[in-house]
């Protein structure tokens, strides 16, 4: 039988056994960075590399959001914190019905996910590399000793190995020099809008494959997109608009350097007779430049140093401001608000606290969500469609914190319901509870004397 990925590729399950987007020693797709972008990054640079990530080659603009990461304490401290929001969240599979068929593929998704070989949390956490950068492209590593298909692993790949297509600019496709295996092309016989079995083709069916790249495999790779606003995946990432803040950022940053040098101590001034030599000189000279950095120095007793207070020639206040508000203005770009990340210096409310935190509380669901149909989509149902076959509707995935006091007022509910008639699945319920179901022969609580 024939599997279709959610996009109506066919799927080759020979593809699924090799990794498609691993390191090369050389080529494209190599490990080291090699054109480090921020360095003397200049606002005609900066535009110059957005305006080449519109054009279709991202890989100085994902360097250059990598480096930024590294760069900018800020940045990196409010994008981990929005990508660990979610990391964490406790994953949980339900059945999309309370059918055996149905509840067999929930309960194998559950398996091969949470108590399975896969480290999901840190899986995730790659996965959401995409909301810096504006997409990812996590590879399955599938494990077929046994009789299952099982992901092993998931393979962060670096976002510089990825393009997307020319014409649709949404296709995400991996960087290669030819001689590696390519997905299954269909044939040229049949009309351009269609593929085999009538299906309606893909944009890579359409069109010849641009050069020096190659169609992801289906079921091969968790793609996430993770877009700040409407349009293009890659002018979705959050580092494009950060962009400026870190350039502007880095030039206030130099200047503050420099004017802590300058007016951070006192100045030195030499004095010699009239009948100094010329090594006389050189002595004092070098004596009142070592002397800032030494404390110490020795020169003639015909000579003296003299200690000027340095007067400043402006405030410092300048450039914290203008540093805390970039850094402001970033905090509202990635967590829609700054009071969880910095105290104004008149205090802030508790009201104040508690709409900003619910701002940040809606990102986290708006994400969580992106995330669970990203994880449906590229994830269960390969697992799904590989270990039982093609199904009507997958196991939905959720992810979410426990809220106190909620399994009380749902257990409440659902008693109520139950008393006035209502059938409810007593899976269903064990689920949500996160309750086992008692096994053959355990035993099971119940009322005392029963």
């Amino acid at each position: 039988m024939k599997l279709y990925d959610a996009y109506g590729r066919e799927v080759d399950t020979g593809m699924l056994r090799e990794e498609q987007a691993a390191a090369t020693m050389s080529g494209v797709r190599n490990s080291f960075a090699g054109m480090h972008p921020s360095a003397g990054l200049t606002p005609e640079r900066l535009s110059q590399i957005l305006r080449e990530a519109e054009a279709g080659d991202p890989y100085r603009y994902l360097e250059l959001a990598e480096e930024m990461e590294e760069k900018d304490l800020h940045y990196l401290a409010v994008l981990g914190t929005r990508k660990q929001a979610v990391s964490q969240l406790e994953l949980e599979v339900e059945a999309v019905s309370s059918s055996a068929e149905d509840q067999r593929a929930a309960d194998l998704v559950r398996e091969l996910l949470i108590d399975g070989p896969v480290q999901l949390e840190s899986a995730l956490l790659d996965v959401l590399d995409a909301i810096g950068k504006g997409f990812s492209a996590t590879e399955i590593i599938w494990d077929t000793a046994g009789k299952e298909w099982i992901p092993a692993r998931l393979k962060w790949r670096d976002p510089r190995w990825f393009c997307f297509d020319w014409i649709s600019g949404e296709e995400v496709l991996v960087r290669t020099l030819g001689g590696e295996r390519e997905p299954a092309k269909s044939g040229a016989s049949r009309p351009r809008h269609l593929a085999d079995e009538g299906r309606f083709a893909t944009r890579a069916e359409q069109t010849p494959q641009q050069p020096f790249t190659a169609a992801l495999a289906p079921y091969k790779f968790i793609v996430h997109f993770a877009k700040a606003k409407a349009g293009l995946p890659i002018r979705g990432g959050l580092a494009r608009a950060a962009g400026w803040a870190y350039l502007f950022k880095n030039y206030v940053l130099k200047d503050w350097v420099t004017f802590t040098e300058i007016f951070g101590q006192p100045l030195r001034v030499g004095k010699y007779h009239p009948g100094a030599t010329e090594q006389d000189r050189h002595t004092l000279l070098r004596a009142v430049a070592n002397i800032g950095t030494d404390a110490a120095a020795i020169i003639p007793e015909s000579m003296q140093i003299e200690f000027t207070e340095a007067r400043q020639g402006g405030s410092a206040e300048l450039y914290q401001k203008f540093c805390e508000y970039l850094d402001a203005q970033v905090s509202k770009a990635v967590l829609g608000q700054t009071l969880t990340t910095e105290m104004t210096h008149s205090g802030g409310s508790r009201a104040a606290a508690e709409v900003h935190q619910a701002v940040r509380a809606d990102i986290l669901n708006a994400d969580a969500r992106r995330l669970a149909a990203t994880l449906v989509r590229d994830l269960v149902r390969p697992i799904v469609d590989l270990n039982i076959g093609t199904l009507a509707k997958y196991p939905k995935v959720k992810l979410g914190l426990p809220e106190q006091n909620d399994l009380k007022a749902f257990a409440e509910i659902v008693t109520m319901l139950a008393d006035r008639g209502l059938r409810i699945s007593q899976k269903t319920m064990l689920d949500r509870l996160g309750i086992a179901e008692a096994g053959e022969g355990e035993a099971v609580l119940g009322k005392a004397g029963a």
